[in-house]
């Protein structure tokens, strides 16, 4: 579309533009809206540990509200929904699928030169190479597991913070 009067482009500009303020305030007072509605005691979030990863908990009850699991980390978007710390729950999961895929390869090359020195009778080079990559992997998993636990909190403190208003 070819706009031919002048001060065209600025006009569309400022349409634009109008329309979209208004609804970023709408949103604005809607997010504080469900903060003044929902009190600490019963819509602030908390962390649990869990055999399975951790447990992201919800009020006195502790009822489950998500779960960012050390096996297969699935997203945890809808505990933190119309939430700021959505950005670092999103961190944490996929930072948790990156040291998972890095456990799970670990305990998979220290299990087959396990079963390589079973089988053998000893640890032959081949078998060595697996288990120190194994190994290698495994401890490179790690530090990241402690930075997804790290976002997660981030995560849950950003929520939290909203209702200390």
């Amino acid at each position: 579309m070819r706009l031919s009067f002048p001060g065209a482009r600025t006009a569309l500009l400022v349409a634009a533009l109008s329309s979209a303020v208004p609804r970023a305030l709408v949103a604005q007072r809607a997010g504080d809206a469900s903060a003044a509605d929902c009190p600490y005691a019963r819509c602030a979030l908390g962390i649990s540990p869990a055999w399975n990863g951790l447990l992201v908990v919800r009020g006195p009850e502790r009822v489950r509200a998500a779960n960012l699991n050390f096996f297969l980390p699935r997203g945890i978007d809808a505990a933190f929904a119309g939430d700021s710390a959505r950005g670092y729950a999103s961190r944490a999961v996929a930072t948790r699928r990156t040291a998972a895929v890095l456990t799970d390869a670990g305990a998979l090359l220290l299990a087959v030169a396990g079963a390589r020195a079973a089988g053998a009778g000893r640890l032959d080079r081949a078998g060595r190479a697996t288990a120190i990559a194994g190994a290698a992997a495994f401890a490179l998993s790690v530090p990241l597991q402690f930075a997804a636990d790290g976002l997660l909190a981030r995560a849950v403190w950003w929520h939290n913070a909203r209702f200390a208003r």
